[in-house]
């Protein structure tokens, strides 16, 4: 699902690092919100996470597609890490992707349990948007796949759970 402007994007083995730190951020969450949501919102919360997750899995099943993944020059740290996540990750489940479907779900859920950190949830989103496209782990479509539902996610956990 490529488009021209993914070929502008270049590659910067360094976002492979934020990219990774999210995967534990992830798992914070659904601890945090367990702890501190009260129970009408982690309903929601659990639904939202348990849509974004079927639907993108039954999107990979039905509608496979993959990023071709680039050539990758030097031999710095970052870069052998990031050979070691291109070899890791499965091929066919860029659209949507996980990494910002995921992250972007939290973040509404924490919008919404904390509005004064607002800043804070955009950033972290902005970031693992950075991280996904500099590592060439995904094309925009997919970030915007995985950014639309999120947002199904967190509309449908709340319409389940108001």
């Amino acid at each position: 699902m490529s488009i021209w402007i993914d070929d502008l994007i270049p590659i910067w083995s360094v976002w492979v690092l934020p990219y990774l730190i999210f995967l534990p951020i992830w798992i914070s969450g659904l601890v945090w919100a367990a702890w501190k949501m009260d129970e009408q919102l982690f309903r929601s919360f659990i639904s939202a996470c348990l849509f974004v997750l079927l639907s993108a899995a039954l999107v990979y099943y039905f509608f496979p597609t993959y990023v071709k993944r680039p050539v990758l020059p030097g031999g710095n740290w970052t870069t052998r890490i990031l050979q070691m996540v291109y070899q890791n990750d499965g091929d066919y489940n860029a659209f949507p992707s996980g990494h910002v479907s995921q992250t972007s779900l939290i973040c509404l859920f924490y919008g919404h349990l904390y509005p004064s950190l607002m800043w804070l949830w955009v950033g972290m989103v902005i970031v693992v948007i950075f991280s996904t496209l500099f590592t060439r782990q995904h094309y925009l479509a997919d970030l915007l796949g995985g950014l639309l539902i999120a947002w199904a996610g967190y509309r449908f956990g709340l319409y389940l759970y108001p």
